[in-house]
C-alpha cells in the first residue's frame, strides 16, 4: 500500500495531453526492436564482419546526433507537432525500405536516415512537454515520458526477440508499423497547440555559453565515458548472449526485458524518494560504481545466473545515474541558457551512441569479449574519478 502511495503521488495532476504524449511514448517505444537486434542481424542473416556491423551501427549515432540537431532547428521554424508527426511517419517507412536492403552501402546509408529522420522525435517531443505541463509539473511530465519509454523498452525486446526467432524481417515491419501507429494516434488525439511555444525575452540571446563553463565541460566528459561503456548493452551485449552462450533471439528478448521492466516499475518511486536526501553527484557515482560491477563480473564468471545479475547491476545503474546526471545538467545552467546546456547534454549521449558500436566490435575482433569488458571497467574507473573531481569543486558534494 505504501509502495502504491509513493508510486502514485509522483504521477498526479498530470494533464491528459501529458498521459497522450506518454501513450505515444509507449506506442513507438514498444516497437523499437530492430536496433537492438541490429548487430545479429548483420552478423548472423547478413554474415557481415563485426567490424562492419560496428560501422554501420556508428552512422546509427550520428544519424542520432544529426536529427538531434536538425529536429531542433525545425521545431522552433514550424512547430512541435508537425516535426512529431514527419519524424514518426519518415522513420516509419524508412524501416520497410532498411528491411529490403541486403548490401553493405545500401543498408549503412538507410540505417543513418532511419536515425535522422526518427530524432527528429526527440526535439520536438521534449518542446511539447515544455507546452503541455505547468511549470511546476515539468519534472513529473519528464518522469511519466521516461516511464511510457521504459515500459515499451520491455515490451519490445521480448517481442523482438518472439518476430527474430520466426523471420528478422518481421522486425522492420513491426518497427516501422509502430512508429506510423504512434504518429496517427498523436494526429487524431492530441491537441492542436494554440499558438506558438513562447519564448521568454531573456532566453532570446544565450547569456552564458556552457563551453565557457570549465566543470560543465568536465561533466560532460564523464557522461560520455559513462554513455559508451552503458551503451555496449545494446551493441555488445546481444552478440555476446548469442555468439558465446547460444541464446536464441526471444531468450535475448528476455534478458533485455529485465532492464526495461526494472526501471518502469521501480524508478519513479526510487527518484521521489531520495530526489531531496542525496545529491545528484553521490547518486551519479554510486550508479557508476554498480555498471563497473556489471562488467566486472563478466569477466571471470560464464554462467547465466551470473548474466542476470549483471543486468540486475546495468538497470541499477540506470535508475541512479541518469534520471540525475538530467538533474545535474538542469542545475548547472543559468537563466536564460538552459536550451543551450540541455543541447550539448542530448548531443553529448548521441555522440556517444555513434562511438559506442565502432569502439566495442574493434576491440572484441582484436582482444575479444574479455578484453571489451576490461576496456570498458578500466573506463569506468576513469569516470567515477571525474565525478569524484567534481565532487570537491561542489560544496556539500553537490551543485550550489
Amino acid at each position: 500500500m505504501q509502495i502504491w502511495h509513493s508510486f502514485s503521488a509522483a504521477y498526479r495532476g498530470m494533464s491528459r495531453s501529458l498521459w497522450l504524449l506518454a501513450i505515444v511514448m509507449l506506442i513507438n517505444r514498444s516497437g523499437a526492436m530492430v536496433l537492438l537486434y541490429m548487430s545479429i542481424y548483420l552478423t548472423q542473416r547478413l554474415h557481415f564482419s563485426i567490424q562492419d556491423a560496428g560501422f554501420i551501427m556508428t552512422l546509427y549515432g550520428l544519424g542520432s546526433i544529426t536529427g538531434a540537431y536538425v529536429g531542433g532547428k525545425l521545431t522552433d521554424r514550424f512547430g512541435f507537432f508537425k516535426v512529431m508527426l514527419v519524424g514518426l511517419i519518415g522513420m516509419g517507412c524508412l524501416l520497410f525500405l532498411l528491411g529490403q536492403l541486403h548490401t553493405f552501402l545500401s543498408i549503412a546509408v538507410c540505417t543513418f536516415f532511419v536515425s535522422a529522420v526518427g530524432d527528429l522525435f526527440r526535439p520536438a517531443n521534449a518542446a511539447s512537454l515544455s507546452y503541455y505541463a505547468k511549470p511546476e509539473a515539468y519534472a513529473q511530465a519528464i518522469s511519466l515520458n521516461r516511464l511510457a519509454m521504459n515500459l515499451g523498452y520491455s515490451i519490445g525486446p521480448m517481442l523482438g526477440g518472439f518476430l527474430a526467432g520466426i523471420d528478422f524481417h518481421f522486425l522492420f515491419y513491426a518497427d516501422g508499423l509502430s512508429s506510423i501507429i504512434a504518429a496517427l494516434f498523436l494526429w487524431r488525439f492530441l491537441p492542436r497547440p494554440s499558438k506558438a511555444l513562447p519564448v521568454a525575452k531573456h532566453e532570446t540571446h544565450t547569456t552564458a555559453s556552457p563551453w565557457r563553463n570549465a566543470q560543465y565541460r568536465v561533466f560532460l566528459f564523464g557522461l560520455c565515458l559513462y554513455a559508451l561503456c552503458f551503451f555496449q548493452l545494446i551493441t555488445a551485449w546481444p552478440l555476446f548472449y548469442k555468439s558465446q552462450f547460444g541464446f536464441s533471439e526471444p531468450q535475448i528478448g528476455a534478458m533485455m526485458m529485465i532492464n526495461g521492466v526494472s526501471v518502469a516499475l521501480l524508478e519513479m518511486s526510487f527518484v521521489h524518494r531520495v530526489q531531496h536526501k542525496w545529491n545528484p553527484l553521490r547518486l551519479i557515482r554510486l550508479g557508476i560504481v554498480f555498471l563497473l560491477l556489471a562488467f566486472l563480473l563478466l569477466i571471470p564468471f560464464h554462467a547465466v545466473p551470473v548474466l542476470i545479475i549483471c543486468m540486475f547491476l546495468l538497470t541499477a545503474s540506470e535508475m541512479f545515474s541518469m534520471p540525475f546526471m538530467n538533474t545535474f545538467a538542469m542545475q548547472q545552467a543559468p537563466s536564460g541558457s538552459t536550451g543551450s546546456y540541455m543541447a550539448l547534454y542530448t548531443m553529448s549521449w548521441s555522440m556517444a551512441m555513434m562511438l559506442a558500436p565502432l569502439l566495442g566490435s574493434q576491440a572484441i575482433t582484436h582482444w575479444g569479449y574479455n578484453g571489451l569488458w576490461a576496456s570498458v571497467s578500466g573506463t569506468l574507473l576513469l569516470c567515477l574519478i571525474v565525478f569524484f573531481y567534481l565532487g570537491r569543486k561542489f560544496k556539500g558534494e553537490g551543485p550550489r
